[in-house]
């Protein structure tokens, strides 16, 4: 099925990028799809992500932590020294 282009905009763009690239305008719209269709599947990820993350964390990385560690908040100067904080700033 052929495409056709008829926004002079979008037409430069493609333009741009097959100059920039060295790709064929097909190649380059392919691409370009590709790319956005991955990036729409992060932000309309399947409604059972949030199970799948919470069985991941109660049978697999929650099992692993110590009990007396569990539900234990860090002190600030624990927190400083994981980022990297000290006397004299990071």
């Amino acid at each position: 099925m052929a495409v056709n282009i008829k926004n002079q905009d979008v037409e430069n763009l493609l333009n741009e990028v097959v100059n920039l690239t060295g790709e064929t305008k097909t190649e380059a719209i392919r691409k370009a799809l590709e790319e956005r269709r991955k990036r729409l599947s992060l932000h309309f990820a399947s409604p059972d992500r949030h199970q799948r993350l919470m069985a991941l964390l109660e049978e697999e990385i929650w099992p692993q932590i110590p009990a007396d560690q569990l539900g234990r908040r860090l002190s600030k100067e624990e927190e400083e020294a994981i980022l990297g904080y000290g006397e004299f700033g990071v």
